[in-house]
């Protein structure tokens, strides 16, 4: 091990500019769920698939085939005992349910990617350990940072629309036709310069336990999770849903009050119906009477927002493989709403866009098929130069539409924030 500078991320990343990458960072070294970053780098095998439609690259060479992606990403795991990193679109939904996805994607994402790093990078309390590749790897970094820009940066929403739809979803729940679903919308804009600029803004105007920046060819995914999806340690599971956002002040008193409102009747009821369904989800791969709510209506802070956050512990059933564990959850209730599988079916009748990576998860496995999960929320996907950056929340009897709308607009402030802030002009792009 060797002490490094606070910079050390940005440095190593800049470094491999250019080839694929995967960082997991905690951003909060002091938070109880994160302390531990990883940069994964240089697939030495690679999997991904739109569909049924599966890829493999690896030493015998590309193989294209069709199969259930679940199933694939089972038989590649098998194949070597290895390190694992990549995400987990929430359209892979259609693969453990009855379900489908018929609206348009906004970019050419694949459904799913993991890679085998040929570099892998452990940072811990300011020190890095080589887990894979050259231990004497050289971290100088002579690149110059490469500013970034957004511009046309707006809903593909009305707010007249929204408030349609919130209300119609209101009535449903009245009707008995569900609970509680979550409703999401892209927001979308022209993005110029280097991603990784954009990533790094978020997380000085944002700071999260489980962030992530991916990087795959023409892909860039800058992703400020607050959220953990699905945590295995041993035959320990964990899973960490939020519901109850709320928005910071700069005043204290003011603060004060907004975390407090996150203990109102409304917030509780949408946590406690989650964590319901997490409870149920986690049950399907536990041993019996091992599922229990170890943390309840939890507040924590963040950069721009408070949020309400409860935890749900397992222990895992034996003779289970990672992503049969991680399947059995997917996608996280946190994300969908109650019941799990009837409100996806609505979900796809209001939005007009396919949600791909949002909505999905970002992590690792490990070669002892422990892994480590976040959910895809607060996160920018960039793909030939098109931004998409979608909000949601969850819709409830009690939802007032417009104030849901403006909730939206608190969840838009850990990407909107770096833009109002910032002091680059766009002739500095131009002029790179």
């Amino acid at each position: 091990m060797n002490r490094t500078p606070d910079n050390i991320i940005d440095r190593v990343v800049r470094q491999f500019d250019g080839r694929e990458l995967i960082l997991l960072e905690s951003q909060h070294p002091d938070h109880h769920s994160s302390q531990i970053s990883y940069i994964a780098a240089g697939p030495v095998r690679t999997i991904y698939g739109y569909g049924e439609e599966i890829v493999v690259d690896d030493r015998n060479g590309i193989r294209h085939f069709k199969s259930n992606p679940w199933d694939a990403l089972i038989d590649f795991q098998k194949e070597q005992n290895s390190w694992l990193f990549g995400y987990l679109g929430y359209d892979l939904k259609n693969y453990t349910e009855k379900l489908t996805s018929s609206n348009e994607p906004l970019n050419r994402a694949p459904d799913f990617y993991f890679m085998e790093p040929e570099i892998l990078l452990r940072i811990e309390d300011g020190e890095i350990t080589v887990l894979l590749g050259d231990p004497n790897l050289d971290l100088i970094d002579q690149s110059e940072e490469k500013p970034g820009w957004v511009e046309e940066f707006a809903p593909a929403i009305s707010k007249d629309l929204y408030l349609e739809k919130v209300s119609a979803i209101k009535e449903r729940i009245t009707e008995g036709d569900f609970y509680e679903l979550n409703f999401s919308y892209p927001m979308q804009g022209t993005y110029y310069g280097d991603p990784y600029w954009l990533y790094k803004r978020m997380r000085e105007v944002n700071p999260v336990p489980f962030g992530s920046f991916i990087r795959l060819n023409d892909l860039a995914v800058c992703c400020a999770s607050p959220e953990r999806f699905l945590n295995k340690e041993g035959s320990r599971v964990i899973s960490e849903p939020i519901k109850g956002t709320s928005p910071r002040s700069k005043l204290p008193a003011e603060d004060n009050e907004q975390r407090e409102v996150l203990l109102n009747e409304k917030n509780r009821a949408e946590n406690l119906m989650i964590v319901d369904l997490v409870r149920h989800d986690l049950s399907r791969v536990s041993t019996t009477g091992s599922v229990r709510v170890t943390k309840l209506f939890d507040i924590q802070t963040f950069g721009t927002v408070h949020q309400l956050i409860s935890t749900v512990e397992a222990e895992a059933a034996p003779d289970l493989s990672s992503i049969e564990i991680i399947k059995a959850c997917f996608p996280m209730g946190s994300m969908t709403g109650a019941p799990k599988i009837n409100v996806m079916r609505v979900i796809e009748e209001l939005e007009e866009y396919k949600r791909g990576i949002y909505s999905g998860a970002i992590g690792y496995i490990n070669p002892d098929s422990d892994f480590d999960f976040n959910v895809v929320i607060r996160s920018a996907v960039i793909q030939d130069g098109k931004l998409t950056y979608p909000v949601g929340g969850a819709i409830t009897s009690d939802s007032i539409p417009l104030e849901e709308w403006q909730e939206t607009g608190v969840k838009c402030r850990a990407i909107t924030g770096v833009f109002e802030n910032m002091v680059i002009q766009r002739n500095e792009v131009d002029s790179k």
